[in-house]
């Protein structure tokens, strides 16, 4: 069994076409590089039944050597959980087992998870911690173990939430409950009547994770275990819960109970993913506060994109449903784990700042994952509206004939997310053309000269487009519509101004390097030294910008690289000027000299936009870094 990183030294190795040294894995990874050479002879050993080998020349480094048959092979050793290793999968499952058990002893905990008593008493200290963040205590009984304490209101939340968690086993959950065939069934079809009356369908995930808790409910009902809602969680005159509802009135006697019961069931299952829903279901007129926010949030965003979003039924629709449910979570305080935040960050990040700004300014305060599907909903909606405002202009220089031009220009028009084309011209009409336009960049079919006086980018390609020349384009023509847009937002929305970055360490440093990871890990270190992020940052930032290019170019010879938030300690922003431009990335590379490292969370995520403020002209720019440095000078 491969461990964590092991597996992260071969997901580099698959993404890798090239030889890779021992020293970049261990300084990627901070360790030894006798410690990488320990890691590569056990992933040697593991892959060695499916004809895997790794390759190692000296002066070169390491390389996988791997057929197209083996991948899924490779792929599937991958992703193969390991049996409750680590800390954190085996915290969440030792929670939900004593949140079910309600009771248990330390030696309950070693028979299960096959530990030393020792072990668990180490890892009961954590699961009361993270237990207490859903109001939820372990006390002591004498000479009964431990007790899980707590309102049964908390107890379900944290069960729900633990439960919908992405490391949880819901299969070994299933055997803890002794869920049989006939009461999963049953269960089933519970959801089913439900998923009907609201003209929904839920997510496979959620069905699953419902299946398991509500014959865990079941059970609390049939101890008379019945739940306390709070008056603003009961205003709801009727309830969607389908037979559940009919199964409640049967088996709970008093009608206060009943009405508490069907109220906490209704709102577990408004906060639940969908996946689909029917149009004409459920009534509008629950919706009211939703749709309110959407038309205020559309219109606002409408605005910035000089399109017309809300004549967008599917958006209304979609869109409307999503926020019911994201309302519901953020009153429960529940967090949604949505896997694509970090990559909406990177590909979608105009329309992610301008939902977040918004949405803030409303005086709604909405977590990454909440932020990232509302802006995957208005991204698409905005593809589908096939607005061409923000699309780069491009010229295409061909001047070996009329079908070579034609078969390019045509496969360039189905390349997403689209182009302007200004035109196709000969090589002889290159200085003519930028007298009359201003391209975002050129394609051209053989080597050209670009006036020296222009910055514009140049890339050569082949008039049939191979996969590598349209990653290549499309990666440009994404990085250009979100600068264009970023520029818009920052231009026409209102609430946008120069507030210093709360968050800025106020200090300018300055390094030396032509390496871009070695750049990213130099600008990050005021940040690691100081304690506010870990190493596994600094790695996931340079895995970022192997994995995604170059996004977070936002403005010309600026980089503004960052992580995910869980990984951050304390927030904070550092700034680092180059000695000179490097070629910043590999895929499609752009000059940078200014490496802006951001450690935020959602709560500081304006900082961004006020940074952008300040560095967007080559004017303001300097005087920005002027201004610290004056501030450098009087401080020493």
């Amino acid at each position: 069994m491969l461990t964590s990183r092991q597996k992260n030294i071969l997901i580099k190795l698959l993404e890798t076409d090239h030889f890779t040294t021992i020293e970049f894995l261990a300084k990627w990874l901070n360790i030894s590089g006798r410690t990488v050479r320990y890691d590569l002879d056990a992933i040697d050993s593991a892959m060695q039944h499916i004809g895997v080998i790794i390759t190692r020349v000296p002066g070169k480094g390491v390389m996988l050597r791997i057929s197209e048959g083996s991948r899924p092979s490779v792929f599937e050793m991958i992703d193969r959980k390991q049996i409750m290793t680590e800390k954190k999968p085996q915290r969440l499952m030792m929670s939900i087992y004593v949140t079910i058990a309600g009771s248990f002893t330390i030696q309950d905990l070693a028979d299960e998870f096959e530990l030393s008593r020792s072990s668990v008493q180490k890892y009961v200290a954590d699961v009361e911690e993270w237990l207490d963040h859903f109001d939820l205590q372990i006390a002591k009984q004498a000479w009964k173990g431990f007790r899980v304490m707590g309102t049964e209101r908390s107890v379900r939340l944290a069960l729900y939430q633990m439960l919908s968690e992405k490391d949880t086993d819901l299969k070994r959950v299933r055997d803890w409950l002794y869920l049989g065939k006939k009461e999963l069934d049953l269960m089933r079809t519970w959801l089913t009547f439900v998923q009907t009356e609201r003209g929904i369908h839920y997510s496979e995930a959620t069905a699953d994770v419902f299946h398991l808790f509500l014959y865990w409910w079941k059970q609390q009902i049939a101890m008379n275990h019945y739940v306390f809602v709070p008056k603003e969680h009961r205003h709801k005159r009727y309830f969607h819960l389908g037979i559940i509802e009919s199964f409640i009135r049967e088996h709970v006697n008093d009608d206060r109970s009943t009405l508490h019961e069907c109220a906490f069931l209704d709102d577990l299952f408004d906060q639940a993913k969908v996946v689909s829903y029917q149009k004409d279901m459920p009534d509008l007129r629950d919706y009211e506060r939703e749709i309110r926010f959407c038309k205020q949030l559309l219109s606002q965003v409408s605005t910035i994109l000089h399109v017309d979003l809300l004549v967008d039924e599917r958006l209304m629709n979609d869109l409307t449903h999503h926020v019911k449910a994201a309302f519901m979570r953020m009153s429960q305080g529940v967090e949604i784990d949505n896997p694509y935040t970090e990559e909406i960050k990177v590909r979608y990040r105009a329309i992610y700042e301008m939902v977040f700004q918004m949405t803030y300014d409303m005086g709604i305060e909405m977590l990454a994952g909440e932020v990232a599907f509302i802006t995957m909903h208005i991204s698409a909606a905005f593809e589908r509206n096939k607005s061409r405002r923000f699309l780069p202009t491009v010229i295409v220089v061909c001047s070996s004939g009329l079908a070579a031009s034609s078969i390019l220009t045509t496969k360039l028009e189905q390349i997403e997310p689209g182009f302007n084309l200004i035109n196709v011209v000969r090589t002889e009409d290159i200085e003519r053309m930028f007298d009359e336009a201003d391209p975002d960049f050129v394609l051209t079919t053989q080597h050209i000269q670009i006036p020296e006086w222009k910055q514009t980018k140049c890339f050569r390609v082949s008039p049939l487009l191979s996969d590598y020349d349209k990653r290549l384009i499309q990666h440009e023509a994404h990085k250009i519509v979100n600068r264009k847009q970023l520029a818009s937002f920052n231009e026409l929305y209102g609430k946008a101004n120069r507030v210093e970055p709360s968050l800025f360490d106020e200090t300018i440093h300055f390094a030396s390097t032509l390496d871009w990871r070695e750049a990213i890990s130099i600008a990050a270190k005021p940040l690691l030294n100081a304690g506010y992020i870990t190493q596994s940052y600094i790695q996931e930032m340079i895995m970022s910008v192997e994995g995604n290019g170059t996004y977070m170019v936002f403005l010309p010879n600026v980089a503004f690289v960052h992580a995910g938030p869980n990984r951050v300690i304390k927030e904070g922003i550092s700034l680092t000027v180059l000695d000179e431009q490097i070629e910043f990335g590999d895929l499609n590379p752009e000059r940078v000299d200014l490496i802006i490292v951001l450690a935020i969370k959602e709560v500081h995520n304006q900082d961004f936009m006020q940074l952008f403020h300040y560095l967007e002209t080559e004017t303001s720019r300097e005087q920005f870094l002027q201004k610290w440095n004056q501030r450098k000078d009087a401080a020493e």
